[in-house]
């Protein structure tokens, strides 16, 4: 299953962006350490609101998902700072996993810089210098610090530029197999590599440095004629059975055995991926997870050191290329340093044209050569300068070798421990499988006796939408007259029995403090559409999550704080609900009774998921909020 966003999605999603060019941002969402939600105001569009989840993934959502009520220090910060800033621009880094947007105030340039490499970033820029991220720290190139000047991350490998001659070097000076080499030396990534394999009809496992001219061209004229698909996307979500694994800009040929279903844009199925991905997780398997983080980790350590060999193997390069400048300088800073002592040298060594830090004590300096900042040493010759970086570069190329033994026995490791997962499964020993997820499990939820759907309130947040967005004409409207206590809609409710309302009384009551009260029974009421108003009058308030009922209320008591989890049947899937006996009488056979009671809600939740066989999360959601007692025991077990 896709992990993260590739360099051609960024590509692809960077296009996607130019929709919302010349809009200004408005209010912006910080939560769960990565995940930033931005509002934008487009002229003769409204609001588009564009999504950075998980520090990985970067799109636009027609959706906007649940936002803390109180916001962190870093969205209120950029909210003082960004607020009402244009956009001129977004672009990709390059051909790199980072999109930086240009904004603009009376305040000067402003720069958000999306970095979906690693665990993902979102540094802010003003004038050239970070005055805040997500996560502040240094490399040995560069510092992502506040008050640092910003500076990417040294440049790839850019396929989309390079010349043939460039392109025929990357792969004919590699000692790896040919899919590796695409994925690493021409910067393709492991997906895109086997798909120009497969193109090209070439076989991925052969070494790359026996290819022949013909067939070099052949892989360069593949990878050109991808990028130019992606000029004119055609987006698809892809799926293994009921089982989402991909969500592509393009159609690929290496999910040629999978269903693909077409998408109206990248951002429509990268959300739709991330959302089926959170249905179709399983119980994770501890090892395996930490296989799969080490796998990362070394990839990421790979690249990070081939980035710096080609680093260093062009500064080397390009000491040649300014042959003049750097051979003057060299002896500039050599007689500087004999007629000088340390300090001197570090106040005059900078007034040397290109020279831009010295270091006596190392006997080095940093010159501009080009758009690079490369460290010389002033004792020693042009050549053997050249020398040393080349030989650094080699040592790191060297390095990877090494790197590369032992990623590959990881992903042996993992192998077997798939292999050993899947033995499992078979066996019917991993069975909490999550169910289908419906639209309406983003609120509190059940079906009455009558077969008619009720929503809930979680929070305030919902409170509010489960009002504006679903109580219409025909829906009734249900409350426990308790502070806090959720509001509840009906829908399709004019016609309900009275039984029907007493289910969704009690439905109320159960989800609200009268439950962590540990009371036996209560009440609650039920109002029509037209009585519940978000408009106070004179001496009236009503705050967020909160409605003020006007007229009539049909109170029903004796209302009893007892709750069914059962197994149901919801338009032919699996599902576990929770609701009153009344509306589940008939569609079960295995159900449990909770109660007000001692035992906490988590240790409940986690007994319930294993004898339901599902993720604990599943039962967590549809619990009452406080601890119960599990009073009764039909068609099932627990330990």
């Amino acid at each position: 299953m896709k992990k993260e966003m590739t360099a051609f999605d960024v590509a692809a999603i960077t296009s996607e962006l130019q929709g919302v060019c010349g809009g200004f941002l408005d209010k912006i969402f910080h939560w769960e350490g990565r995940n930033v939600l931005i509002r934008i105001n487009v002229q003769g569009e409204g609001k588009r609101e564009l999504l950075l989840k998980d520090g990985r993934w970067l799109h636009l959502v027609a959706d906007r998902p649940e936002t803390p009520d109180t916001p962190s220090g870093f969205a209120v910060h950029l909210r003082k700072v960004l607020y009402n800033t244009r956009i001129l621009s977004v672009r990709q880094q390059e051909f790199d996993r980072i999109v930086t947007m240009d904004l603009a105030s009376k305040e000067g340039a402003y720069q958000l810089i999306f970095e979906l490499i690693g665990d993902g970033n979102l540094i802010v820029v003003h004038e050239g210098k970070i005055i805040n991220a997500l996560e502040q720290k240094k490399w040995r190139h560069r510092d992502v610090l506040i008050g640092a000047d910003y500076s990417y991350p040294p440049s790839r490998f850019d396929p989309r530029t390079a010349s043939a001659e460039d392109f025929q070097k990357a792969v004919l000076t590699s000692r790896s197999d040919l899919v590796r080499t695409l994925a690493t030396s021409v910067n393709l990534g492991g997906q895109y590599g086997e798909e120009i394999c497969l193109r090209t009809g070439l076989e991925k496992g052969r070494k790359a440095l026996t290819a022949s001219p013909e067939e070099v061209a052949a892989l360069r004229s593949a990878t050109l004629s991808l990028f130019h698909e992606l000029g004119s996307p055609s987006p698809r979500l892809v799926l293994d059975g009921e089982d989402v694994v991909d969500a592509t800009p393009v159609p690929l040929m290496v999910n040629g055995h999978l269903q693909a279903q077409e998408m109206p844009s990248l951002s429509a199925a990268l959300s739709a991926f991330l959302a089926r991905r959170r249905e179709d997780e399983v119980k994770v398997d501890a090892e395996l997870e930490r296989l799969r983080r080490q796998l990362d980790q070394q990839l990421k350590g790979i690249e990070a050191t081939e980035r710096e060999a080609a680093e260093l193997q062009a500064q080397g390069d390009l000491l040649y290329t300014s042959y003049g400048d750097v051979s003057l300088t060299l002896e500039r800073m050599l007689s500087l340093s004999r007629s000088s002592n340390w300090e001197r040298l570090k106040e005059q060594g900078v007034k040397v044209p290109l020279v831009t830090s010295v270091e006596p004590q190392r006997k080095s300096f940093t010159m501009k050569v080009g758009e690079a900042d490369v460290a010389l040493d002033y004792t020693v010759s042009i050549d053997e300068n050249a020398n040393r970086l080349y030989t650094q570069a080699k040592e790191l190329r060297e390095k990877t070798a090494g790197a590369r033994q032992a990623m590959e026995e990881t992903r042996k490791a993992m192998e077997k421990r798939v292999a050993k997962g899947a033995r499992e499964a078979a066996l019917g020993k991993d069975k909490a499988a999550p169910t289908k997820r419906f639209w309406y499990e983003s609120y509190k939820w059940f079906f009455t006796s009558g077969g008619r759907l009720v929503v809930g309130g979680r929070d305030a947040k919902s409170n509010d939408q489960v009002v504006k967005k679903h109580l219409g004409d025909r829906e009734r409207y249900a409350h426990a007259d308790l502070h806090g206590a959720p509001s509840i809609v009906l829908k399709d409710g004019m016609d309900a029995s009275e039984e029907e309302m007493r289910e969704v009384c009690q439905f109320a009551l159960c989800h609200s403090k009268a439950w962590n009260a540990g009371a036996a029974e209560g009440t609650a009421y039920w109002v029509l559409p037209d009585q519940v108003s978000k408009r106070p009058e004179a001496g009236e308030f009503a705050p967020r999550g909160a409605f003020i009922i006007r007229g009539k209320r049909n109170y029903l008591h004796h209302l009893p704080l007892r709750m069914v989890v059962a197994e149901v049947q919801v338009e032919g899937s699996r599902k576990i609900a929770c609701a009153p006996w009344e509306s589940l009488q008939g569609r079960t056979e295995r159900y449990a009774v909770i109660v007000p009671g001692k035992t906490p809600r988590g240790k409940a939740s986690a007994s319930l998921a294993r004898a339901f066989q599902v993720p604990e999360e599943e039962i967590s959601r549809i619990l009452p909020p406080g601890d119960m007692e599990i009073s009764e025991l039909h068609g099932m077990e627990m330990e």
